[in-house]
């Protein structure tokens, strides 16, 4: 699925110096989360929550951090079928890496900051969760987790705190802007794999 996003990261330094929390972390267990909607106001859907097992703070952002969090993905619609947004597949247990986040104001939960902000460790080759046709892919996708690692390390040193871009925040949607969507979206296409996160499995499910 495709959805209005509070922001479109070109570089790296926009995407550290917006991000209130960063952590490294690893993926503990998966189940059904929260139902939000009815079928008045144009049908249900279910998130589906994260508990990650907190390795590291990166950036704290003056949040409360324990050693594990619940961070909320999408999901199933009313039907029960799953699906993602954008590029971002969903965490499987067991993923390690690094995850960029915000917590919502009204409902407190944990988000990534954009579909974005999920950059995995794949056996030291980092993975990211960004439009592969989008600027910030090549930026991240195929790195080494040591090099990546130490870029992070870099920009969020104070002394090269004039190196970050910090992205306004969005002013919310009112009236009909609430209803726009994206102009010309592309459906992703599936390869026929059912365990790649881009198929996800029946609702509800506690994998």
């Amino acid at each position: 699925m495709h959805a209005r996003e509070d922001f479109s990261f070109a570089t790296v330094n926009a995407l550290v110096g917006t991000s209130p929390v960063m952590i490294r972390g690893t993926v503990l267990s998966t189940a059904p989360g929260r139902t939000v909607g009815t079928a008045e106001t144009g049908g249900t859907d279910q998130a589906r929550n994260v508990t990650l097992r907190v390795d590291a703070v990166l950036k704290r952002g003056g949040a409360d951090i324990g050693a594990t969090l619940t961070l909320e993905e999408w999901g199933w619609d009313g039907s029960g079928n799953g699906y993602q947004i954008e590029n971002l597949t969903w965490s499987q247990v067991g993923e390690t890496g690094y995850y960029f986040l915000k917590r919502d104001a009204v409902t407190t939960k944990w988000r990534y900051v954009s579909t974005q902000g999920r950059v995995l460790n794949k056996d030291g080759i980092v993975r990211s969760s960004a439009d592969p046709k989008g600027p910030l892919f090549p930026l991240i996708d195929g790195r080494t987790n040591t090099d990546f690692y130490a870029e992070l390390k870099r920009l969020l040193d104070p002394a090269n705190a004039n190196q970050l871009t910090v992205l306004p925040q969005p002013v919310p949607a009112v009236g009909d802007e609430q209803n726009d969507v994206p102009d010309s979206p592309v459906e992703p296409e599936p390869d026929g794999s059912t365990d790649d996160g881009s198929e996800p499995t029946p609702y509800p499910s506690s994998t």
